[in-house]
């Protein structure tokens, strides 16, 4: 939206989570209980043949997709030659120092690494595993678990809680049920959908991606009834941009009996991204028919408001998203932006210089405020808040626009040069070619004796 206001000229107001990815939220520092970063190391194999050097990885994947369950974790699996110094199966935990390993992933925030063994893949599937943490006492325990050879999904089941107490976090009752669930009884289909996990994350074209794709279709077939490989399917769609293909998948989830507060939110997020506001606003509301205290759906139910221009609706989702995460930087930024385009500039000002002091390195929120503050004639003021957008961006055009305004009334030759830069910020950019034809004028003007 671009209006004219004192001074004169356009503005621009740039709704600052709807030019973002759907998928996942912006890295904004926020009042978050402390995450445990945890990497697993692809499992090492005592024995291997091309049929089952899937395990080593695609195991480790699966494990750390289920300790990714409890909400105080964030597990990764890390590459082998981390440990081996190539691509190939890793060496036995044995053979290496852990504890230098350790203090090396420490550096990247790593509180713990789980490694491991498989002693048997033949008849009887025989897993080690070791865990490290950087308390004290180092080695927190070992664990030696076995499954029957056409069961490798009652093996992760087996070692996941271990690793949980190991790591000594605290797991509720719903937490310890989706801990241990079982996934499939079919050997076939779990092979399809570790292999498709590893596939995914290790992705580096569309070839890669196509190709897990066509695994986790391949265990799906295999078991009609694999609710986390069709989860899984409806995640990668969505990270790719198939939004149609992820919706598609959410509905099949939850036709399966999965309805959970984070489906329904990502099936709305699957329809908003195809700009169907309606449908996402019916997938969020279902969402808090489960949860209703759950922030990160009233954040997106606001965004939807928002986006159909019901500012009424979408201001009431804002506040209700910070009732219950009272420092959602996020929330604050959007609030502002709401309030910016009902008129309310006092009340923007408030929200986003409160969303600047949880998080003041976007370049979108700067400059949010900076109109923010031009709107109230705080001309000074929004002056420093356009020229610190344009440090944390330097490519921000609309920034450099009304910085070149702003500058017309004090200094012309800095108008000038503004106005040139603007413009060659602005080239080539859809979004700023009505206004490039505008700052034309101003150059031509402001050039004339």
């Amino acid at each position: 939206m671009r209006s004219h206001a004192k001074p004169d000229g356009c503005l621009v107001v740039v709704l600052l989570a709807l030019l973002l990815s759907v998928g996942a939220r912006p890295a904004y520092a926020s009042a978050e209980a402390l995450t445990k970063k945890v990497a697993i190391i692809p499992f090492s194999l005592r024995s291997t043949s091309g049929e089952r050097e899937w395990f080593s990885a695609g195991f480790a994947y699966v494990l750390a997709l289920r300790l990714q369950q409890l909400a105080p974790i964030k597990v990764s699996v890390l590459p082998r030659s981390l440990v081996s110094g190539t691509d190939s199966p890793p060496a036995l935990f044995e053979s290496f120092d852990a504890t230098a390993l350790l203090q090396r992933l420490q550096a990247q925030g790593y509180e713990a690494i789980v490694l491991g063994t498989f002693h048997q893949l033949e008849g009887t599937l025989r897993l080690e595993i070791r865990v490290w943490t950087s308390r004290a006492e180092r080695h927190s325990g070992k664990v030696l678990e076995h499954s029957p050879e056409r069961d490798p999904d009652g093996l992760g089941s087996k070692v996941a809680p271990f690793i949980a107490a190991a790591l000594q976090i605290p797991v509720s009752e719903q937490e310890g049920r989706r801990l241990v669930e079982r996934y499939t009884s079919s050997a076939e289909a779990f092979e399809r959908f570790a292999r498709a996990l590893s596939l995914a994350d290790m992705a580096s074209d569309a070839q890669d991606v196509s190709q897990a794709i066509n695994l986790f279709r391949e265990a799906l077939t295999l078991d009609a009834k694999f609710a986390m490989a069709l989860r899984q399917l409806a995640d990668l769609h969505l990270r790719q941009g198939h939004y149609v293909s992820a919706a598609e998948a959410y509905q099949s989830l939850l036709a399966l009996g999965k309805r959970s507060p984070q489906v329904y939110r990502l099936l709305g997020n699957a329809f908003f991204a195809q700009h169907d506001s309606t449908r996402a606003l019916d997938a969020y509301r279902r969402g808090l028919q489960l949860d209703s205290r759950d922030p990160q759906l009233y954040l997106d139910l606001g965004l939807a408001h928002a986006a159909s221009k019901d500012y009424e609706n979408a201001t009431k989702a804002f506040l209700r998203a910070l009732e219950f995460k009272p420092d959602d930087p996020l929330a604050f930024a959007n609030l502002g932006v709401v309030y910016l385009q009902q008129g309310n500039f006092p009340a923007a000002t408030a929200s986003l210089r409160r969303a600047q002091v949880l998080h003041g390195s976007d370049p979108l929120l700067t400059y949010n405020l900076g109109l923010s503050l031009l709107f109230e004639g705080a001309y000074d003021q929004a002056r420093d808040q356009f020229e610190r957008a344009l440090q944390l961006q330097p490519n921000l055009a609309p920034a450099a626009y009304q910085l070149a305004l702003l500058s017309e009334q004090l200094d012309r030759p800095q108008a000038i040069q503004r106005w040139r830069r603007y413009i060659e910020l602005a080239e080539g950019k859809p979004t700023e070619h009505t206004w490039l034809a505008v700052a034309a004028d101003h150059l031509k003007r402001l050039q004339q004796p």
